[in-house]
């Protein structure tokens, strides 16, 4: 199949890391059908790229997704590749533990990829092929200052993969966990925080595609940050504390 047939459905294409992959899948001769809730974003991207087609979505309304998913269905016209982008980011610790900020970041990063891999799973495997992709964070791999209602959302994220790739194996689908560091977008831009080896949203997009054409399971970056943090989950407690602290610096957490 040549790339011209096939067909990508970004999920929270308007911005940051999901705009740069459509305007990369595009540029490589895909369908691309653009999601997300900001409709004039959506139109701009299908008047800019050719190939792009504008599916306004809000991943917090199952009844959207279950509609999204039939009509996909019903028009045979299935994503050979979903790509779950979607996403909400608030800084700081305890000032965060909010109904407002924790249930909506959770309906938002984790339980919106739920309801898009429980709608198309099953139509894919009918079909007997199809990707889907879903951008997590390396915050997912331990509790980290100043994201006490992000870093859980990414952790679950990980974790419901981790125990989704058996069916998916199964089923001949291919499931990924993107898991990037730092990326410049607008929810990073105004940070003050400390953002170690921070990469452009193109950076990312092109290191995403390029996991993306080889079906990795887990596709994360940068190396030095993924490396340090996935080390961290080995060291006990007394030491991980410590390191996250002089990382973290002398920022108020709260």
């Amino acid at each position: 199949m040549t790339s011209q047939e096939k067909t990508i459905w970004i999920i929270g294409a308007t911005s940051g890391i999901g705009k740069e992959l459509c305007k990369l899948y595009a540029d490589d001769g895909w369908q691309v059908v653009v999601s997300g809730r900001r409709v004039g974003r959506l139109e701009v991207l299908k008047e800019t790229y050719a190939g792009v087609t504008s599916l306004p979505l809000d991943v917090t309304d199952n009844e959207q997704i279950v509609q999204a998913a039939h009509d996909f269905g019903e028009n045979a016209s299935l994503p050979d590749l979903t790509l779950y982008c979607a996403g909400v980011f608030h800084i700081g610790g305890l000032s965060t533990l909010t109904d407002d900020v924790c249930v909506n970041a959770m309906d938002t990063n984790y339980f919106g990829a739920v309801r898009t891999i429980h709608n198309l799973f099953p139509l894919l495997k009918e079909r007997g092929s199809g990707q889907i992709a879903i951008i997590s964070s390396l915050s997912g791999y331990g509790g980290l200052p100043y994201a006490a209602s992000y870093g859980p959302t990414k952790a679950a994220l990980i974790n419901l993969c981790e125990a989704l790739r058996p069916s998916f194996d199964r089923a001949n689908l291919s499931l990924s966990v993107i898991n990037p560091g730092f990326v410049k977008t607008a929810m990073t831009e105004n940070s003050k925080l400390p953002m170690p080896f921070i990469v452009s949203a193109e950076g990312a997009a092109k290191r995403i595609k390029k996991g993306l054409d080889r079906k990795s399971f887990e596709i994360a970056f940068p190396f030095p940050l993924v490396a340090a943090l996935k080390l961290l989950r080995f060291v006990p407690y007394w030491a991980y504390f410590r390191l996250v602290a002089l990382t973290a610096g002398k920022r108020n957490s709260s």
